[in-house]
């Protein structure tokens, strides 16, 4: 008797390893034709092409279990080295170019994801007196349910008019508590209501117009993206760090892009 299954569309396999670096060096592919891309059409393709490359930065990297990670779990990035720059309201962001630093200095994928991009350098001092309901509703699906009904309650929704409109916010209680006031901000800063973190920038980035369409969409975040007078964004600066930690550790990736050897090798610090 033949216990084969019969063929159906259900039925899954696992990658080999051999598959998982081809589907690596897929994604590698995908990358090297969006640099090429941009660098051959007009600037106003740029959004268009970056829809793109943030994908295989998703799938590579944010993925709980990706190929990349299957393949290498102590997979290390090279760490955030560049410029810091200040703008009105205390944000503050890294900008272009990240420098290349020597393997001995690379982190965890971990550390590296929870490495901020930007931040707001804002105390207890600074603390909004209220905060739009969409917006705190954000806040909340951030935060566990304990957390949620502690922030709930140091709040109040009221109604409200703004530019001749009526609306709703929340208002802290009592302003003049200093406990709760540090209460608000601890769990403010835990809803990455006032840090952008590696993870957090990619997965906006991806999950609002590479993955999907999405009606909402954040200004600042894209703020922190744009290019600088050389046409480099960090998105970018990702792309190009996460082939060279690939290359110099996965063995059967260490030939992709030869030529890319004699352009890094020069500048590493």
């Amino acid at each position: 008797m033949n216990y084969d299954p019969e063929l159906n569309f259900a039925i899954e396999f696992n990658l080999s390893r051999a598959g998982m670096v081809k589907e690596i060096r897929t994604e590698f592919d995908i990358l090297r034709i969006c640099f090429t891309q941009l660098n051959e059409l007009d600037s106003e393709y740029s959004p268009c092409i970056e829809r793109i490359i943030i994908m295989p930065l998703r799938k590579l990297l944010c993925e709980r279990n990706s190929v990349l990670l299957q393949i290498c779990p102590d997979f290390k990035m090279l760490p955030l080295h560049g410029p810091w720059i200040e703008l009105d309201g205390n944000l503050n962001m890294i900008r272009p170019p990240l420098a290349f630093t020597k393997a001995s200095s690379w982190i965890p994928l971990s550390d590296w994801l929870t490495t901020k991009v930007a931040y707001f350098n804002r105390t207890t001092e600074d603390l909004p007196a209220h905060i739009p309901t969409y917006v705190f509703e954000l806040i909340l699906n951030k935060l566990n349910k304990s957390e949620k009904g502690i922030l709930q309650n140091l709040f109040e929704l009221r109604e409200i008019e703004m530019h001749g409109q009526k609306t709703s916010s929340y208002f802290r209680k009592t302003e003049e508590d200093t406990v709760a006031n540090q209460e608000i901000y601890d769990l403010l800063k835990k809803a990455n209501y006032y840090d952008l973190s590696i993870y957090n920038f990619i997965k906006h980035l991806s999950d609002k117009r590479g993955a999907h369409i999405d009606v909402g969409h954040g200004p600042v975040i894209e703020l922190v993206n744009q290019k600088d007078n050389n046409g480099h964004n960090l998105i970018l600066c990702f792309a190009i760090q996460l082939i060279w930690a690939v290359k110099n550790q996965i063995p059967e990736l260490s030939d992709y892009w030869p030529e890319m050897n004699a352009a890094i090798t020069p500048i590493i610090k």
